[in-house]
Parts: structure tokens; sequence; C-alpha cells
């Protein structure tokens, strides 16, 4: 009985060691070769925004205002991907993902997969401008002191940053971009209804997903 004990414990330490995020993008678009001449062949951008409970920022002062009660927001972190039909044999993916560590970033330490619509799949041919950025917001911190009505609502805020001075707030972030190069005889046509691009590491992945119409696109 231990040993079975044991047994399915260390099976639900692996189901719960591969468990992980997965955030998931679509548009709907023409197909690229139904109409070559009426159609772009640039894809529809997929857009999926995350966070991350570390990553906030203030509010910021609206209109007039010279200050704004602290309230903090998520910071948005964007992760993106596009296609340029190259040719019938070859689709170039243009992909970004926004992490706070480096590593995650760089879309080199990532793996990508590539589906149509009939469960056809490919491993990219080559990774190509890949590169990774750091991007940092900074913010102007003051302690005020807050002028209430006879209900407690915060109705101005006095002049008096000056008595106890703060540092700047700032937040890093780091964003990385790589182009994905597929490549196989006939890999797109004028009958593909679907494709979907698949980025992934141990705990999270990514899927973008392109469905094809002739006379929808996305908004």
């Amino acid at each position: 009985m231990r040993g079975i004990r044991i047994l399915l414990l260390a099976m639900v330490t692996v189901l719960a060691v591969g468990c992980g995020r997965t955030f998931r993008g679509h548009a709907t678009q023409p197909n690229p070769l139904a109409k070559p001449t009426e159609t772009l062949r640039h894809s529809e951008k997929i857009t999926i925004v995350t966070g991350d409970m570390e990553l906030s920022t203030p509010d910021m002062p609206e209109g007039a205002q010279r200050v704004a009660v602290l309230r903090n927001n998520r910071y948005p972190l964007y992760n993106q991907a596009s296609f340029t039909l190259v040719s019938r044999d070859r689709l170039r993916f243009h992909v970004q993902v926004d992490h706070k560590w480096q590593e995650w970033a760089d879309l080199k330490t990532w793996d990508v997969e590539l589906e149509d619509d009939t469960g056809r799949r490919w491993a990219p041919e080559s990774v190509e401008h890949a590169k990774t950025k750091i991007m940092t917001t900074m913010w102007d911190r003051e302690q005020r002191t807050a002028v209430r009505n006879r209900f407690g609502d915060i109705v101005a805020m006095n002049e008096d940053g000056w008595r106890n001075r703060q540092t700047l707030g700032s937040l890093s972030v780091f964003r990385g971009k790589a182009d994905f190069v597929f490549y196989q005889r006939d890999l797109f046509h004028a009958n593909v209804k679907k494709l979907r691009l698949v980025v992934k590491r141990p705990g999270e992945a990514f899927e973008f997903t392109w469905n094809f119409q002739d006379t929808i696109a996305s908004e």
C-alpha cells in the first residue's frame, strides 16, 4: 500500500509540474491566396495582453490635474504575432513577447510550432532577427496632504510635496522580437481554412489562430 501511495504521489507531482498557462488569441480574415489580386500578403496582427502581479504602475493625472491619488494598475504585457506570405512554400511569422525576465523575452528560448486545419504540423526552418530590449517607465512620486469635504471625499491636494521628498518610481520589462520562417513545398494554398501558431515553453504558452473566410475580416 505504501508503494502505491508513493506512486500516486509521484504521478500527481508530474502532472502539477506539467501544468501551465495557455493564452489564446484569434483573428478572422480572407485567405491571402483566395483572391491574390485583392488580398494583402500580410496577415491580421493578433495581440494577447497579459499581466504580472509584480508589475503595476500608478494612474496618471487626467486633464488639468497636476496630481492624482495613488491607484495602481496592472502593467500590460503585449504579446503579438502576424505573418507574411512570402510564397506558397514559405511563411514568415513576426512574433513579440513581453516579460519581466530577460530570458523569457528571448524568443530563441521558446518552442514554436505551426499547424493548419488538416492537422499538418511544421517546425520553423530558421529563427531570424531575434532581439531583446529593455523598456523602462518612470514616474514622479510625492506625498501630499489631501483636502477632504465633510463627507470624507478628497476634493483637493495641498502643494506640500516638498515636506517629504520621494524617489522616482520605475518599472522595467523586456520585449523580445523574432521572425520564425517556415518552409515546405505547397505549405500554404487557397483552401487552407486555419493556421495556428503555438509559442511555448515550460509553464506558459501562446496560441495565435488565424481563421480564413473570404467575406469576413476582423474588426
